[in-house]
């Protein structure tokens, strides 16, 4: 298995590290370049050089302020000594990767089959109260609305009521236009075959979980139009994927992923967070974004499930994460779309007002709303 960290590696990057996405807050910007302080342990080595510039020895490590300029830069370090003895990685300084923010859901139907039952008393989609909170969200604070989508729901686990069986072929395209109106700030893409089970992908294959997307994919665009499809980018359910699984997803045009990236505390399995181990999670949870550079992914850690929260501590939550050099450029927050209706067991009825307050802390901490295409132009 691939150590991403070259944890045995006699010469190894300790920041960045391979396939890092650094931005302002790991460093300064002067000139129109981003100078970092680069960190490589190199034990028993007594001379060393990153892009043939002599690195300084502090008495554990070596250190070389760099200058990175947008897009890729491949960095090799080498015991001058021994020229055979190298560590190489790529860094990656993406465009408009700070300040940003974007708010998705996960687990969503719900919501498409009550437009698709009241599409003959419904003038707009928006007149469903759900997808209104996040219209509130935009047109008050700028929110950018990612919403993955499940294909059907046999079971609506934990609702008091029985809402019926729905799968996205039923659902109306009478507001095609209207979705597409809207598609520069509200976007739709896949998340899972069905609500249940739990982790369906955890030992997926390639072709299981590429045919699933791609179903999902032809439906959305043709009930909501191309361009409110968000085909690039998405949270897979339950942030369980095995490694064939990402591949597959990437090869019908899936280049980015986002998770919660922790590991449990019960366990110290890692969670949400793909196929990745646990020594690698650790260092993924402080980062905004790592670029996969084996697999041509990008991913995005998703720093707060506002649907775990109160009202009372979304502003703190989000102070938290600007506190966090690692993690304040990007700011990812998500909920989850059954916490909003009265018969779920764990019904919030503060939904609105926590997504609203996010969205508006973010909006007065200088954060606009982004979607993460904007950010592949490696």
């Amino acid at each position: 298995m691939r150590d991403y960290l070259n944890r045995d590696g006699k010469i190894r990057f300790i920041f960045p590290i391979d396939g890092d996405c650094i931005n302002v807050n790991d460093g300064y910007e002067r000139d129109g370049m981003l100078c970092v302080k680069v960190i490589v342990k190199a034990d028993g080595v007594k001379n060393l050089e990153i892009n043939e510039k002599p690195a300084t020895f502090n008495g554990e490590n070596f250190e070389l302020e760099m200058s990175f300029p947008y897009g890729r830069t491949t960095l090799v370090a080498k015991n001058t000594d021994n020229g055979e003895e190298t560590a190489k990685i790529v860094v990656l300084r993406l465009k408009n990767a700070t300040g940003i923010y974007r708010l998705s859901s996960d687990d969503n139907i719900i919501f498409l089959k009550d437009i698709n039952d009241n599409k003959d008393t419904y003038t707009s989609i928006f007149d469903n109260p759900y997808l209104a909170v996040y219209k509130e969200a935009h047109d008050k604070y700028g929110a950018n609305v990612q919403l993955n989508i499940h294909y059907e729901c046999k079971e609506y686990a934990n609702f008091s009521t029985d809402r019926g069986y729905f799968n996205l072929s039923m659902m109306t395209d009478k507001f095609k236009e209207e979705w597409e109106a809207n598609s520069s700030w509200l976007r739709l893409s896949f998340h899972a075959k069905d609500v249940m089970p739990r982790m369906p992908y955890r030992n997926t294959t390639m072709t299981e979980i590429s045919e699933d997307a791609k179903q999902i994919h032809a439906e959305i665009i043709r009930f909501a139009g191309e361009k409110t499809l968000c085909s690039n980018a998405t949270t897979v359910h339950w942030g369980e994927c095995t490694l064939d699984g990402v591949r597959g997803l990437r090869n019908i045009g899936v280049k980015g992923l986002f998770g919660y990236f922790y590991n449990r505390k019960a366990t110290g399995e890692p969670s949400v967070s793909y196929h990745y181990p646990a020594y690698f999670v650790d260092y993924l949870r402080n980062r905004d974004f790592w670029y996969d550079t084996e697999e041509d992914v990008l991913f995005g850690r998703i720093d707060s499930v506002l649907n775990s929260l109160t009202l009372e501590g979304v502003i703190p939550k989000m102070e938290s994460i600007k506190a966090n050099p690692g993690n304040a450029g990007g700011l990812d927050i998500m909920i989850h779309e059954q916490f909003f209706y009265e018969d779920f067991s764990a019904y919030i009825p503060e939904f609105k007002e926590i997504v609203l307050t996010a969205c508006k802390w973010a909006q007065e901490n200088g954060y606009k709303g982004y979607y993460m295409e904007e950010l592949m132009n490696w």
